[in-house]
């Protein structure tokens, strides 16, 4: 699979803050690149200012992927993904690169904006209506959490989410484990995990079928 994800800020010449945002986002990128080495076929780089672009072998990684742009930048944006072939050699610089996955992830990133989706999923994948629309959901529930729930959330996501992890972050942010129960609730955790568990799934079954 050649799957190409294009990003963009939304809004960003607006920011008050671009050139914080714009480090922030190069922070994510390294973390990205470092953090699936194994998986990236050509690195995540910024391209055109305020975007980013970068080229992945497996589908099951986009949503770590979204969660550390979602935690590092701060700033709402819009993801293109392109699932097809490449009609140059390939290259670590995703800028070296064409061919129809790229023209599908650029036409999906100006969808997604001119529609106000998150994500929008073009070319070569079964079922892509159907995890686009799964994807939107998550994304829609994971901006709609308050600053505090979200770093919470990240905190006990990026460190197993296990019982003994519960008790960890309660002593961390200083509240009741009770609380952090409920923040799980409340903020939908739950149901975004098996969204990834079912999407991780169908992941799997397409490339056993490859």
């Amino acid at each position: 699979m050649r799957i190409v994800v294009t990003g963009d800020l939304k809004s960003s010449r607006k920011m008050e803050d671009r050139l914080n945002c714009q480090e922030n986002l190069k922070n994510a990128l390294v973390e990205i690149n470092e953090t699936f080495y194994d998986d990236i076929i050509a690195d995540f780089k910024i391209v055109g200012g305020d975007g980013f672009q970068g080229m992945i072998k497996r589908m099951d990684i986009l949503m770590d992927i979204y969660f550390i742009l979602f935690e590092k930048i701060d700033h709402p944006f819009y993801i293109g993904v392109g699932i097809g072939d490449i009609s140059t050699n390939l290259s670590y610089d995703v800028q070296e690169i064409d061919g129809p996955s790229f023209h599908y992830s650029s036409e999906s990133l100006e969808l997604a904006k001119k529609k106000k989706k998150w994500i929008i999923i073009k070319g070569n994948l079964e079922n892509y209506h159907l995890i686009e629309c799964i994807l939107n959901f998550v994304f829609e529930t994971m901006w709609s959490w308050t600053p505090r729930r979200k770093e919470i959330l990240i905190f006990y996501r990026k460190n197993k989410e296990t019982h003994h992890i519960i008790e960890k972050t309660s002593i961390k942010f200083e509240t009741g484990i009770r609380n952090i129960y409920k923040i799980l609730e409340v903020s939908n955790y739950n149901l975004i995990k098996y969204a990834e568990e079912i999407l991780k799934e169908e992941f799997d079954r397409q490339m056993n079928c490859i």
